[in-house]
């Protein structure tokens, strides 16, 4: 039963007596009882359709606002730990895209994320310097007016055809291993002589001395008789002691031949060359084992030379050499690297140095002094070289790092294990993402993803998409070493503190990274990067010491231009007034409306209708440069309406507040 239901009879009652008494005489009940027991009556019934209607409003409510009520409970249900609260002196910041600041938490509190690389950002003081990324030094944005005016160039970081140079000096010397002493082997006399004269050139088997020696008469007697006996072995025996007396076995033929016991024996040459000694002359008395002559094979030469212990890593064995003479001036002698001696002289810091080299008609002769220069190719020097078989062992490939379709489906306890020791091994095999160039690691955990049949690591999960888009451009980023060549940097990039070498990587337009790198040996100007660079990294190389010294002398000035401190924030339009040194230079060539030729000619190179627009606008909204003075004006839409901007690295900033840049453009100039 309804209220309404209850409360009906009630009233009934009550005006014949009021509640609970039934006067049947209504005429003796008083008026003002009658009239409290109609106010009574009408303020019940108006309860009872208030409540109805107000369930009615209730449920109406809740439907109509039930996103917003699901978001204040998830506030009010989340942990403590989620909450971003955010004072006044502090903001948000991104550490690897430093122009996204946010000066409130998301909607519900939450922490903000990165839209360019998804990541969450980081809390920080307002004026505070910005923590910056594992491996980057420091950090400098300009504005286009600033980069053109220090005259900044950046150039590509790509492979490059190095290698090493090394000159050296050293002698000519004999090929020790083509290099004779001739002796006797028996007692006697010279009785002649066949070269009576040092350095005389001789053919193989060539005679040089005949000797009368009694002991080989007397062998060559018991050979004869022996021939004669019926004991074969004793032949043998008196045969094998001429062939040791030094008697060839030509002669001792011809001494069975003819029968007669020959006392000269016939000194012969082993091999062609040059007598670089004679030490008997006629009539000398000789003895068994004396030396009689040196005989050098000039054919080939050594040269001995020294290189400093800083090049020992350029040599090895069998490496072409260059040599050359000032005897025969522009005559070059090949050769090859033929020992590294083991240890260094600790009086000079150098290291002994063999070559050997052909000697074609013996113009190199011994004691000649000779310039020797190594050609090295940088790949084929540590640490480059071992880099280099790892890449051709293409650990990718192989199946100790198979792709993630490739494992096993059963998930059991020892292929989670192989498979983690196997993803250890690539990030210390990669070591650095090849989107961001950040170390792995330094922003959380690696992300595993899958590149044109390859697993590569990540440093976060805003790297997918782009991976995704170009797969071999990415995967080419992380080859620093090729057959053909090494990554290679402009020596004018480099930055050198004493402690450390720095390079400044143009991470966005204007924006600058200071990164330390370790590099290998200069060549034709470039330097060989061992890490902290990857191929595609754009760097500063003509005015980087004017990037390094704006970090150094003036860092706050230089980060305000991003949206630290002091400067407007992402949300902020950007200010229209700017001091006199960023007053645009006008040359001697500018007309009467402060246009310069060269701004002309730039803005003439658009359409028709677009070169009366700028025209009219002058000067981009942004940096207040004026159109045309950094090439071709920069044509965008903005709420249907054209707009044209100085460079495009200005578009970042429109895109941020469009209002606001075509608000400016109304108020310099009339609205086309």
């Amino acid at each position: 039963m309804s209220d309404y239901e209850r409360v009906l009879p009630e009233v009934k009652s009550g005006s014949d007596g009021g509640p609970g008494q039934a006067t049947p005489d209504s005429s003796s009940t008083p008026r003002w009882k009658t009239a409290w027991h109609s106010i009574w009556f009408a303020t019940k019934a108006i309860e009872i359709r208030l409540r109805f209607i107000a369930v009615l409003v209730g449920i109406g409510l809740l439907i109509g606002y039930w996103d917003t009520i699901k978001n204040y409970w998830d506030k009010w249900t989340r942990p403590a730990a989620a909450s971003a609260a955010l004072s006044a002196d502090n903001e948000f910041y991104c550490p690897m895209h430093p122009s996204v600041i946010r000066d409130k938490p998301d909607p519900g509190g939450a922490v903000p994320k990165c839209p360019i690389c998804g990541m969450p950002l980081s809390r920080r003081k307002k004026g505070e310097l910005p923590e910056l990324p594992e491996g980057v030094v420091s950090r400098v944005q300009l504005s286009p007016y600033r980069v053109q005016l220090a005259g900044i160039k950046t150039v590509d970081v790509e492979h490059r055809p190095l290698a090493v140079e090394i000159r050296t000096v050293g002698y000519v010397a004999i090929d020790e291993r083509k290099l004779s002493r001739i002796v006797v082997r028996a007692s006697g006399y010279v009785e002649k002589l066949y070269v009576n004269e040092s350095f005389a050139e001789v053919e193989s088997v060539y005679a040089l001395a005949e000797i009368y020696s009694p002991e080989l008469y007397s062998s060559a007697k018991e050979l004869l008789i022996a021939r004669k006996g019926t004991n074969a072995g004793l032949g043998e025996i008196a045969r094998e002691r001429l062939r040791l007396l030094g008697v060839a076995d030509k002669e001792i033929d011809e001494i069975i031949r003819t029968g007669e016991a020959g006392s000269r024996l016939i000194i012969r040459s082993p091999h062609r060359g040059h007598v670089f000694e004679k030490r008997i002359v006629e009539g000398d008395s000789v003895e068994a084992g004396q030396t009689l002559f040196e005989v050098a094979d000039l054919s080939t030469v050594w040269i001995e030379g020294e290189v400093f212990e800083k090049d020992v890593a350029t040599l090895r064995s069998g490496q072409t050499v260059e040599a050359s003479v000032e005897a025969f001036p522009g005559r070059v002698f090949e050769g090859r690297v033929s020992l590294v001696h083991p240890h260094v002289e600790t009086s000079t810091r150098t290291l002994r140095v063999r070559f050997e080299l052909d000697n074609p008609g013996h113009m190199l002769r011994p004691g000649m002094f000779a310039t020797i220069r190594l050609t090295t190719p940088i790949q084929a020097v540590e640490p480059f070289r071992s880099q280099l078989v790892a890449q051709r062992a293409n650990p990718l490939r192989t199946t100790a790092f198979a792709t993630v379709s490739d494992k096993s489906p059963d998930g059991d306890s020892a292929s989670d294990t192989q498979s983690k020791q196997d993803d250890e091994a690539l990030i210390a095999l990669q070591k650095v993402c090849p989107v961001t160039g950040a170390k792995l690691g330094s922003m959380g955990k690696p992300v595993r993803t899958d590149a044109a049949g390859h697993p590569v690591f990540l440093c976060c999960a805003g790297c997918e998409d782009k991976i995704a888009a170009r797969p071999d451009y990415y995967l080419a980023r992380l080859r620093t070493v090729t057959d053909e060549g090494v990554l290679a940097v402009p020596e004018q990039a480099i930055i050198d503190t004493g402690k450390q070498k720095i390079v400044y990587i143009e991470r966005e337009p204007g924006l600058f990274e200071g990164v330390a790198v370790t590099l290998g040996p200069l060549s034709d100007g470039y330097y060989a990067v061992i890490n902290g660079l990857l191929p595609g990294d754009r760097v500063a190389s003509a005015g980087a010491f004017l990037v390094d010294a704006e970090t150094r002398l003036n860092p706050a000035a230089a980060s305000t231009y991003f949206g630290a401190s002091g400067a407007p924030s992402s949300g902020a339009p950007p200010s229209s007034t700017r001091s006199t040194s960023e007053e645009a230079p006008r040359g001697p060539m500018a007309d009467a409306d402060g246009q310069s030729d060269e701004e002309r000619q730039n803005i003439a190179k658009l359409p028709a209708a677009d070169r009366k627009i700028a025209d009219i606008q002058r000067v981009c909204p942004i940096t207040d440069m004026p159109l045309g003075s950094m090439g071709v004006p920069y044509k965008m839409i903005v709420e249907g309406k054209p707009l044209f901007l100085c460079c495009e690295g200005c578009k970042g900033k429109v895109a941020e507040d469009p209002q606001a840049a075509l608000e400016k453009t109304r108020t310099a100039n009339a609205e086309p």
